[in-house]
């Protein structure tokens, strides 16, 4: 209920019964409001926007379902001209209400007025007049969401949610399909790309966009401006005829027509997916300037059949291709290239095998996916055209073509030799953007709001797209190193702590209101906290790419982080990891850009990755970065209420709590280890597995007392439940799953249609083989260039479909393994060192003996499954399922320390019923790490460290002779690895010794 008097021109429109006179009040709303924050915050406590969302509810039928059944041309009449004004008014009003900043925008989502606002943009019959200002308005709210913060503005994708709902998603493809008849429909379309570009951040959104056809119909757009650039490939027209094109080339699109709100938008949609990236390059629009070359055969090779079918000869050999015809307009690059190895990390990890496939990525990214290159041939013509556009244009649209060729090449869609075209063509591009006094024309800005140049604009992402670019590739970040992007992006950081030039002044009241007035006010009427400003949080936004791309440049080399230090900017980095405060004033838009006024969390989360980068240098370790001070903003950072940014603080922080690291009894002292043990214990995979990651450099070597206070920590029960998981368990759930999966692909586990089995293991089919096995389903329809052609054929649904639930589950999967993994690696590092014997009893202690050891024998032991056959109803097939490499490794190079221990605790396992028989399965096992670990359980078995033990071991040799795996070290006499060799005659030497066949 209000308690403020309404303003007179509420009244008078509250009061207004007809559409006219409706017209004239909100006319008068609008011209008062326009530019007056004061007004506007008056108009919002005195009800505003709910009377507007009545209004808009009861003058437009369109917030109703329309009945397909009525024709286009009812439709237009639904509306009648005085409404629809009543209703452009209004929209204009909203938008002027939002135009004022963050302080704004939350009265305006606690009401019902943009889900009214998105269902008028998403009716059937929504004029163009009333279109055009909602997807300017939609725009000026994406543009002035506040960056995430802790406190005022914790993460919020509702704006996002109500876009991408799938009827509005349908509205989105309609708008982008239109072609490009005029002014409006041509800024309608850009306007509507530029709002995916600047909202979509969720996987369900992005596989939404791309199964509703939104992808597809970006994807027309990118060859209607590959048709009017001239760029369509010679004899694409002989192709026009063939599954999957268009029946004709794409119409031009104008001169005036902007190419960076789509390229944005498809690079928004198709990052961190192989699959929907997939999707785009086999879209009609591409498919048809781009066809695939089918490889020529000679005329004398082709035979007519009697029946007037042909067929090729048997000598029959397809002719060269030539390559691409567009790789003729690119400029020739050095030959010379030479891959640096990817091994050369500072810290060699603890332990095997899975510390070594741990993932340099320096921010959060959603999964990793599999990097093998596409084949030569393979390569889509989209690549090469992207480096044309690279070249010959500028500004936005330079960058978008980056950052789009950036995203497929780094999802393994590009050529392999094509990263030495991105050393020498892009990356001295995008190091040119660094330039101080780098600037584009004003004419060339995207469509903003004018909140920002075009030059800021650019400037603000070309950090980002260089730091995707060079991530994981020691050649990348080789040439952009040596085209100063150090320096350059060094000198960046330290300028976005220079004091904001902006002015800006708090809003002046003519009456202080009581606080407890206002809190009496419903939500849609009570304004929110102001948020940072335009020019703040571009330097914010600044500086997090800034940050990203210095820690994307230094993963591997310890000269360049050396480098970095020598440029001084390490302290600016430990600035960027301090979060705003959270007492700092809720209307405070204008802080100092000093470090006491912290960051909000994309930018804390980027500096986490700068800092676990550095932390990887032992020697910028032990100067830089404590004469910095950087382990207290982390360990604060621990307490952050952001899942994610304790994530990224424990994975800066496992690198701190190594044996080396001056900084280990500062973690041990300052009371961290608690919450690494409670974190380890959360719902939320990522922070366990990087919690446990840190535990496990901690307790190696360190006293037994923190060791048993983290055993304490985590539960004995939880450890146990862990480690008894099978790693197996959520395949053998999917492969024996009823056919509930057929109506989306296939399912893991089963045979495909030749009645090959898909290794339900690693779900990752073979591309050619899947699209084979589909080519039988539906085609795509003839192409009329109507709104149906941009809804995914049942084919190419069906394929995305299934490689994003394969993508989901894979990730689950090695999520799952991951936490078992670091598990079974902590309790091997508890178990090594000083006074491992007692806290080998102390393990057996809390865990149980029997618990401990019938869990390793039931983790290594192989099993099969029975899987229903997809051809013979009711018969059965059996499949071996194979444990994870990282699982074998972590449990036997547990069981290695283990034997390693009291004469007692050999006798234990060397006795146990199961484990030694379920080890010597892997006694000849592909990988040379497993095999040799194998043997040193054998070695630490039997050796004889005292006299005393002599009959102990002789036990235990007889028992391994008699177990068969006398016969398989045998077999490793020669192996093609030395270590696994030398190591074997090691082991046979002992037990020939000591038990003699």
């Amino acid at each position: 209920m209000m308690t403020r008097a309404a303003p007179p021109l509420l009244l008078q429109l509250q009061s207004a019964e007809t559409a006219s006179s409706q017209i004239k009040a909100l006319r008068a709303l609008k011209n008062a409001l326009i530019g007056h924050d004061q007004k506007k915050e008056a108009y919002i406590t005195g009800g505003i926007i709910p009377v507007l969302a009545q209004v808009l509810t009861t003058r437009w039928p369109g917030t109703a379902e329309f009945d397909q059944s009525i024709s286009q041309s009812d439709r237009s009449t639904q509306t009648a001209p005085d409404d629809l004004e009543v209703c452009l008014q209004a929209t204009w009003i909203v938008g002027s209400l939002a135009q004022g900043g963050p302080t704004f925008l939350s009265p305006l989502f606690a009401s019902n007025i943009l889900p009214t606002l998105i269902t008028i943009l998403s009716s059937p019959d929504c004029p163009v007049s009333v279109g055009l200002p909602i997807l300017r308005l939609l725009n000026t709210i994406a543009d002035r969401l506040p960056l995430q913060s802790q406190e005022q503005w914790p993460r919020d994708t509702q704006l996002a949610d109500l876009v991408f709902a799938p009827a509005n998603i349908t509205a989105l493809r309609r708008i982008i399909s239109q072609e490009y008849k005029s002014m409006h429909s041509q800024t309608a379309i850009e306007l509507a790309a530029a709002l995916i570009g600047k909202l979509c951040t969720e996987e369900t959104h992005k596989t939404a966009l791309a199964e509703l056809g939104v992808l597809d119909a970006l994807a027309l757009k990118i060859a209607s401006f590959v048709v009017a650039k001239g760029f369509v490939l010679p004899g694409a027209e002989a192709h026009l005829k063939e599954p999957g094109a268009l029946e004709a080339l794409p119409l031009p699109a104008p001169e005036s027509a902007k190419l960076a709100p789509i390229l944005r938008a498809v690079a928004v949609i198709i990052e961190q997916s192989k699959w929907r990236a997939e999707h785009f390059l086999s879209s009609p629009g591409i498919v048809t300037v781009f066809p695939k070359e089918v490889p020529g055969f000679a005329p004398s090779d082709i035979k007519k059949g009697p029946w007037g079918s042909t067929y090729l000869s048997g000598s029959a050999v397809p002719r060269d291709r030539g390559g691409n015809p567009m790789d003729q307009l690119l400029p020739s690059v050095p030959l010379a290239h030479t891959k640096s190895s990817s091994n050369s990390a500072n810290f060699p990890p603890l332990g095997h095998g899975g510390s070594q496939r741990r993932a340099n990525h320096s921010y959060p990214t959603p999964f990793s996916l599999p990097e093998k290159p596409m084949p030569e041939d393979d390569e889509n013509a989209v690549i090469p055209w992207l480096l044309c556009m690279i070249r010959s244009e500028s500004g936005m649209v330079r960058l978008m073509s980056a950052r789009l060729v950036t995203v497929l090449f780094r999802l393994g869609l590009a050529k392999k030799h094509r990263i030495l075209m991105l050393s020498y063509l892009v990356i001295p591009i995008l190091v040119q953007m660094f330039e101080k006094d780098f600037r584009l024309p004003d004419e060339e800005g995207d469509i903003y709001d004018g909140l920002l140049s075009p030059t800021q604009r650019l400037k603000e992402e070309a950090p980002a797209v260089l730091a995707h670019l060079v991530v994981d590739d020691q050649e990348l970040q080789k040439h952009a190193v040596e085209g100063n992007a150090l320096k350059r992006l060094s000198q960046l950081l330290k300028e976005t702590y220079n004091p904001i030039t902006e002015h800006s002044r708090p809003m002046w009241h003519a009456e202080d209101v009581p606080a407890r007035d206002l809190e009496s006010l419903p939500q849609e009427c009570r304004l929110g906290p102001s948020g940072y400003s335009p020019t703040l949080c571009h330097v914010m936004r600044y500086r997090e790419n800034i940050l990203k791309a210095l820690a994307a440049l230094v993963p591997f080399k310890d000269e360049y982080r050396k480098a970095i230090c020598e440029h001084g900017v390490v302290p600016y980095i430990i600035d960027a990891l301090k979060p705003r405060p959270s007492d700092a004033p809720a209307n405070d838009s204008m802080p100092n850009n000093t470090a006491k006024d912290g960051n909000p969390t994309p930018t804390i989360l980027a500096a986490c990755g700068a800092a676990r980068m550095l932390t990887r240098s032992v020697s910028v370790l032990r100067t830089s970065l404590i004469d910095a001070g950087v382990a207290q903003p982390l360990f604060a950072l621990l307490h952050h209420s952001d899942v994610e940014v304790q994530t990224a603080a424990t994975a800066a922080i496992c690198n701190l709590a190594l044996d080396f690291s001056p900084m280990k009894e500062a973690i041990i002292s300052s009371k961290i280890v608690p919450i690494l043990c409670k974190n380890a214990r959360s719902p939320n995979t990522k922070l366990q597995i990087e919690s446990l990651w840190a535990l496990k450099h901690m307790v190696y070597d360190t006293g037994n007392d923190i060791r048993m206070n983290i055993i304490e920590g985590l539960y004995p029960r939880w450890i146990l439940e862990v480690i008894k998981q099978d790693p197996l368990r959520a395949v053998v759930r999917r492969g024996v799953d009823d056919e509930s999966d057929q109506g989306s692909g296939f399912a893991m586990g089963r045979s495909n249609s030749a009645g090959e089995q898909v290794d339900i293991l690693n779900p990752v089919p073979d591309a050619a083989q899947w699209d084979e096995d589909l080519k039988m389903t539906d085609t795509m329809p003839p192409s009329k260039m109507s709104l149906d052609m941009f809804l995914p054929d049942a084919r190419r649904r069906r394929k995305l479909a299934l490689y994003g639930t394969l993508a989901q589950t894979t990730q689950s999967r090695q999520d799952d393994i991951a936490v078992q993994e670091q598990t079974f690696d902590l309790l091997r590092n508890m178990v090594c060192g000083r006074d491992a014997n007692e806290m080998i009893d102390y393990i057996f202690m809390e865990l149980g003996e029997n618990g401990l050891l019938d869990s390793l024998a039931a983790t290594l032991r192989p099993r099969t499954i029975q899987l229903p056959h997809r051809r013979e109803s009711g018969a059965q097939i059996t499949q071996t399922l194979h444990v994870p490499n990282e699982i074998i490794l972590s449990a036997i190079s547990l069981i290695i320390h283990l034997a390693a221990g009291h004469p007692r605790h050999r006798h234990l396992i060397a006795f146990h019923r199961d484990l030694l028989p379920s080890i010597g399965n892997y006694f000849n096992h592909s990988s040379k790490d497993i095999r040799s670990s194998c043997v040193w359980v054998v070695i630490n078995l039997i050796y004889e460290e005292d006299h005393h033990d002599y009959e102990g071991c002789r036990d235990r040799a007889i028992r391994v002779r008699s177990l068969g795996l006398g016969e398989k070290l045998a077999s490793l006499k020669d192996d093609v690895e030395l270590d696994t060799k030398e190591r074997t005659k090691t082991a046979l030497h002992l037990l020939n010794k000591l038990a003699p066949v």
